[in-house]
């Protein structure tokens, strides 16, 4: 352990804003409440590729180089970026599209199923929000197996995903995020944070992932991470995974490449993590 402590303060030059909630972590139980470390470190899943789909810009997603036996896809948040959706719904895959701020998608497709809907957790229901199982029944999907699930939704994904049981959650082989966290002045919702992605990884295990904004940092509780935070999970049960060897941000995924003097923030420092499960 004082490898990895001494490793983790030579990589954030001894800043201890940056290293002291992580070391935090590396000392006392991985998984007591607040510290999600461990839970999003990236492993490698072994015989699989990753893939980015759409331009390297806002609403792409990796997945691997698997879309075997995937006829479903549930995409909430869409505005005017359908790169993605349109990649799967070309593969002949059936898109659920959901986004309660538009009033008509930017383009059509046969595979394209939009409504005026929005995500919510079981609490919040109403004539435009509505709970994901609610929307896998109405759609007749509750036996459906092998979907994918992507949600963008600025902040509101939270008690979405919190309110998701495993039973739902096992009938995606993926699930995309893009993950919004609020400074600890702002709110208070470290719990709330830390019990979505433990949900999480129950089924499944995180494979991709990168700091989506480049300037702020989110503290909250003894814990600093990325403002937003997109990332990427496949089900655990039909895939092996090792130690990740990426080195983060990965290149060919690189968003900031196309904007002069700004790079990626490195997520490099997760791999302290890496061998605990």
């Amino acid at each position: 352990m004082s490898d990895k402590i001494n490793f983790l303060r030579m990589i954030t030059n001894n800043n201890k804003l940056n290293y002291e909630g992580i070391e935090n972590c590396l000392r006392n139980d991985p998984d007591r409440q607040q510290c999600i470390y461990h839970l999003i470190a990236p492993k490698k899943v072994i015989g699989r590729e990753r893939i980015l789909i759409g331009s390297k810009r806002d609403g792409c997603y990796v997945i691997l180089n698997d879309l075997a036996n995937i006829k479903v896809a549930y995409s909430f948040g869409i505005s005017d970026k359908i790169q993605f959706d349109r990649y799967l719904a070309d593969k002949g895959i059936d898109v659920y599209m959901y986004d309660h701020t538009i009033n008509s998608l930017p383009y059509n497709h046969s595979k394209f199923h939009w409504k005026k809907i929005g995500i919510c957790g079981k609490k919040k229901r109403n004539n435009l929000l509505k709970s994901l199982d609610e929307l896998i029944k109405e759609n007749g999907h509750s036996s459906q197996e092998n979907m994918i699930l992507k949600i963008d939704v600025e902040h509101a994904e939270w008690e979405s995903l919190i309110d998701i049981n495993n039973k739902i959650l096992s009938q995606f082989k993926y699930i995309l995020l893009e993950l919004h966290f609020y400074d600890e002045k702002e709110s208070n919702e470290t719990l709330l944070y830390y019990k979505a992605i433990k949900n999480l990884f129950k089924t499944h295990q995180c494979f991709y992932l990168r700091c989506a904004n480049r300037y702020l940092i989110s503290k909250f509780g003894n814990n600093r991470i990325c403002k937003y935070l997109e990332i990427s999970y496949i089900i655990k049960k039909d895939y092996i995974f090792s130690k990740d060897p990426t080195i983060y941000p990965i290149k060919e995924f690189d968003f900031a490449k196309n904007i002069p003097n700004m790079e990626e923030m490195n997520l490099n420092i997760l791999k302290l993590f890496d061998d605990i499960y």
